[in-house]
Order: C-alpha cells, then structure tokens, then sequence
C-alpha cells in the first residue's frame, strides 16, 4: 500500500470512528448495518463521483479503490463505475446520509461536533481521491465542492430544524420598553465582534458605571462628575471606528448623546493651512458633532512638532469645545499606543480631559479567520472545510510574524477581495456555472497565497 493509499484508509478509519461514539449512545436505528459501514459506504460512493467526474477512470484511481473493494481489477472498475452517479443531490434534511442525520441528534443532546468533523473527513477524503491520479480537474473540483457545500448547508438546516423542535413552545416575554432592549442589542452587538475582549469590557464597564449613575440620581443620591471622553490606542484595523461608532449609539440609547451620530476627522480635516483657519475648522467639525461622538483618528499627528502652531491651535480649540459642549459632545482620540502618549502631553490640559484609557489588542490568527468567515458569509461565499483550514494556518503565520505594517482586519479585508479575484477568474471558464460555483471558494483559489508565501519577500 503506498503513502497515498494508506492516507485513504487513515481517513476512512477516522470517519468510521468518529461515527461509533454516535451508534453507542444510542442514536443509530438501522438495524440492516452498523453505521461505521453506512459512513464507510457514503466515502466509496463519493470516491467513485469523483474518479468519473472528468470522464476517465485512471490507473491510479482504480489503485486506490482496489485497496477498498475486493476482486479482480476489472470487478473494481466495473463497481467504481456502477456506484458512480449514486449520490444523489443534497436539497432537504431528509435529503442527507441517515450516519450524519444520526450524528446530528448526537449532536444536539450531547453537545458534540461530530457531524461537522465527519464532513471535514470527507472532504478531506475527497480532495485525496482528486489527487491520487496526480491531476486535478476543474470537473473533480466542482463534484466535491458542490457535494460538500450541500452536506454543510443542509446539515445546518436540520440542525435549525432540530434546535426548534426542543424549544420551549411559550418564548420569554420581552421587554415592553423599547429603549431598553436597543440598549442591549447594541451591547449585544459589540459581545458578538470578534476577538476584542478587552476592549468589550471596558465599554461594557462604561456603560454601567452610567446606567449606575442615572440610577443613582433619579433616587437623589449624590452622583461624582463624569468624562466620558476617550482614548483608543492601538494598530491599524482593530475595529476603532466601529467601536466608537456603537458606543455613540449606546450612549444615545442612555439619553447621554441627542443623536448618536459619528463624525471621523483626522488633521486635515482640523488643521487650516493659514493663520486664523485652524480655529474656523475646527468650530465647524465640532459644531457637525454636537449630539454625537468626534471621532479623531491618529490623533497624534495633530502636532506634527514643537514648531506647529497651526497644530497647538486646533488642540487649544478642541480643549475650549469640549469644555464648552460637555453635555452634548463626546470626543475619542485614537492612534498608535506610543505616539498617542507622547500627543496627550503635548498639553497640559489634554490628558485631564480623557479618563477612560482602551487598547484594542491584534487580532489574533484565530479571529483573523473568524473576520474571513463572517466577511465569507455576509457576502454569499462558503469555502470548504479544507480550505478553512489552509486560510487558519496562513492566519497564525501572518498573526505570529506580524510587525507595524500589520494591518488586522485590513489584511483579511485584502487576502478576501483577492482570493474573489482568484475565484472569478476559475468560475468565468466554467460552462454554465451554477450557484454552487458562483459562491464556492475551494483551494484552487487561495493557492496564490501559498505561492507568494513561497517567495522570497512574498507577504498577503
């Protein structure tokens, strides 16, 4: 047995032991076989898909089910070619293998993944049937991916199906005030943002030190002076803006703010380019925020040195504003955690203007992949599992030999729009291409990142 059938065999054996933990816990009703031989039997069946899928059964591939099936080379031709065709399109939960239906009750009692990791194994066992032949058709590709993409959807599908047969039938009752439960979908929605647990804290601890405070005043009781200015460091792509844009909404939701708007600047937008400018920007940026947030981005560079008077200008400006708008104004300067130190000394007022300090942390590999995949799904893209776990690794590279060029989010941003790029150009040469092709994203296209690795210099 070679190394390439013996992975074959490896990966068999895994799918059929992942797949007993679910016939002993009692999950398998078929009484006719085991479910190890049903899972076994839907892998040789795909096996045989994909080794008709380009019209020509190889050598190698009849190698390969040979190590499977029994008889002569020509009883497996003849049963690699009877079998190829029988699966059937995966349209319905009851459209899907009775060991993953299975799986999926185990799942759903046991708190398991079991269902998820056997369609990894086939997928992986499948992209080993494609290469066995030592080429790797546009035809094979689609069979599987097409296949894989249906196996995880529709299993999603029962999994909802199952998760609203166990729910309670009376839901709790909401809340009848609709300021309240604003209030906590949008803190709900910053818990849900990727990585960032730092940051979730500290304006979750913002929040209720304010909602304390109301409480607190509503009874009479004596309430401290609050700031609610804020310093954001950290890098590139962290997710600032987006923060501070739902911290305005929130502190609009406490009645803190009118509108809740936000309104981004960086010095252009507040630095003049004569004398007597500066001041006239920057009363007309601070008068478009009232009600909402001013949102200064690299707030540092709003003295370039010693000798930028235009810049002290603006500082001095802004300093005057937010004293002057306290009730209605809330200003967030964000930048490098370095340079937004030096920039807070720049005055000595600055500093005593903002008491809340929140360092947005790199994203690390893992929410990295997490960003790719919510970028995948808002987008109508799926990439199989296999490819997931090549963009996983490529993610904890990037992540472990980052430097101040990393760009977090931003890179993610890049390597999607280019491995879209990557895709287009495979999908327009296909025939007729179908939903499944138009929305899959499969090795073939995230290749080019492993190539550039490749290179010296070579960074995505």
């Amino acid at each position: 047995m070679n190394p390439m059938q013996q992975r074959a065999h490896d990966l068999a054996g895994q799918i059929e032991a992942y797949a007993a933990p679910v016939a002993a816990a009692g999950y398998w009703t078929n009484q006719k076989h085991d479910i190890e031989v049903a899972a076994k039997v839907y892998a040789l069946f795909l096996m045989s898909d994909l080794f008709s899928a380009d019209g020509v059964l190889h050598a190698r591939e009849i190698d390969l089910g040979a190590s499977f099936l029994k008889g002569t080379r020509q009883d497996v031709t003849d049963t690699l070619r009877k079998y190829a065709g029988v699966l059937q399109p995966v349209r319905s939960p009851d459209d899907l293998p009775d060991f993953l239906q299975a799986a999926l009750q185990y799942d759903e009692h046991e708190q398991k993944g079991t269902t998820r990791t056997l369609i990894g194994l086939l997928e992986q066992f499948g992209t080993l049937c494609i290469a066995v032949d030592g080429e790797k058709s546009d035809a094979e590709v689609r069979v599987l991916s097409r296949q894989i993409r249906q196996l995880i959807d529709v299993a999603e599908q029962a999994r909802s199906v199952l998760r609203a047969a166990r729910a309670p039938a009376d839901p709790p009752p909401v809340s009848a005030d609709p300021k309240a439960r604003t209030l906590e979908s949008l803190l709900e929605e910053l818990r849900t943002m990727v990585g960032l647990e730092r940051v979730k804290d500290e304006v979750t601890a913002a929040t209720n030190l304010v909602r304390v405070r109301q409480m607190r005043e509503q009874m009479g009781l004596p309430t401290l002076p609050m700031s609610l200015h804020m310093v954001f460091t950290g890098n590139p792509g962290t997710g600032k803006t987006t923060v501070a844009r739902l911290v305005a909404l929130i502190y609009k939701e406490l009645g803190l703010l009118k509108t809740g708007h936000l309104t981004e600047v960086d010095r252009s937008g507040l630095v003049g380019g004569y004398v007597g400018q500066t001041a006239i920007k920057v009363k007309e940026v601070i008068q478009g925020a009232l009600g909402g947030i001013l949102f200064i981005d690299e707030a540092y560079a709003l003295k370039a040195d010693g000798q930028d008077s235009y810049g002290q200008e603006a500082i001095n400006t802004l300093l005057k504003s937010m004293e002057d708008h306290r009730d209605d104004l809330v200003v967030i300067v964000a930048g490098y955690t370095r340079e937004m130190d030096a920039f807070l000394e720049t005055n000595p007022g600055l500093r005593s203007r903002f008491n809340r300090y929140i360092h947005f942390d790199d994203y690390t590999g893992e929410d990295l992949l997490n960003i790719y995949q919510f970028m995948c799904a808002s987008n109508g893209y799926t990439s199989t599992q296999i490819a997931a776990h090549q963009l996983k690794s490529h993610f904890a590279k990037l992540y472990a030999e980052r430097d101040h060029t990393f760009g977090n989010a931003r890179t993610v941003r890049n390597v999607f729009e280019t491995i879209l790029q990557h895709q287009a150009a495979r999908v327009v040469t296909i025939h007729q291409p179908t939903a499944d092709d138009l929305s899959f994203i499969d090795l073939a296209d995230i290749a080019w990142l492993f190539d550039r690795a490749a290179t010296p210099g070579g960074r995505a």
